[in-house]
C-alpha cells in the first residue's frame, strides 16, 4: 500500500501543478529599442498581458483574447496563436478533470473503498489520460509562431532598432513536468499488485 500512497503523493503536487500552469503564462515576449521602449507580453490561457513604457509613461493592460487583436497587431503578436492558447485551455481543462478523477481512483485504493481492482484501474488509467492530455497542448503551442516575424519558438529578431525576444513561459514548462508526474504515478499504481491481505481486509469490511 505504500506505493499507491506514494503514488497519490505525487498525483496531488501534478494537480497543484496544473492549476498552477493554467493560471500561468505559456509564453512571454519582450522587446526593447529606440525611445527607452521596453515591453513584456505574457500569453496566459485566459487572457493577454502587456506591460512596459514608452517615452516615459508606463503602459500596462490584460484583456481576453477576443478583444486583445487591436493591441496585438502593435506590438507585433501574431494573432493566429490567439486559437491555439484557445485549445490548449480546452485540453489543460480536460487534464485538470482526469487528475481529479484518477485521484478518486487513488483515494478509493488507498482506503479500501469499493473494488480495490477497480479504483486501481481508474487511478492508472485516468492518470495516462492526464499524462497525455498535459503533454500534447504543450507540443502544439510548441508548433506555432507567437511572432508575426518569426515561426520559432524560441526566437531573437532585430528590426529598425527594435529587440524582440521569444521562449516559453513557466506555465509552459510546468505542464512538462506534470506530464511526467502523472505517467510516473500512472504507471506506480497500475503494476502495483493486490495483495491477499488487503483483499481479505476488505471483504471483511
Amino acid at each position: 500500500m505504500r506505493k499507491g500512497i506514494v503514488a497519490f503523493g505525487g498525483m496531488i503536487g501534478g494537480l497543484i501543478f496544473l492549476l498552477v500552469a493554467f493560471m500561468g503564462p505559456w509564453y512571454v515576449m519582450n522587446g526593447s529599442g529606440t525611445l527607452g521602449m521596453e515591453y513584456n507580453v505574457g500569453f496566459y490561457l485566459t487572457r493577454m498581458e502587456a506591460k512596459g513604457s514608452f517615452n516615459g509613461q508606463d503602459i500596462s493592460w490584460s484583456v481576453e483574447y477576443a478583444e486583445a487583436k487591436e493591441n496585438a497587431e502593435t506590438l507585433g503578436v501574431n494573432i493566429q496563436s490567439f486559437s491555439v492558447i484557445d485549445t490548449a485551455r480546452m485540453l489543460t481543462l480536460f487534464a485538470i478533470a482526469t487528475a481529479l478523477i484518477s485521484l478518486v481512483g487513488f483515494v478509493g485504493f488507498i482506503y479500501q473503498l469499493g473494488t480495490l481492482r477497480i479504483m486501481k484501474y481508474v487511478a492508472g488509467i485516468f492518470g495516462l489520460l492526464t499524462c497525455v492530455l498535459a503533454l500534447i497542448p504543450v507540443m502544439y503551442v510548441m508548433t506555432t509562431g507567437f511572432s508575426e516575424n518569426s515561426s520559432d519558438f524560441w526566437f531573437s529578431e532585430t528590426a529598425l532598432g527594435v529587440t524582440i525576444t521569444g521562449g516559453p513561459g513557466y506555465g509552459w514548462y510546468l505542464m512538462i513536468i506534470v506530464s511526467i508526474l502523472a505517467l510516473i504515478c500512472a504507471v506506480a499504481i497500475l503494476v502495483k499488485k493486490v495483495s491477499v491481505e488487503d483483499a481479505v481486509v476488505q471483504s471483511d469490511d
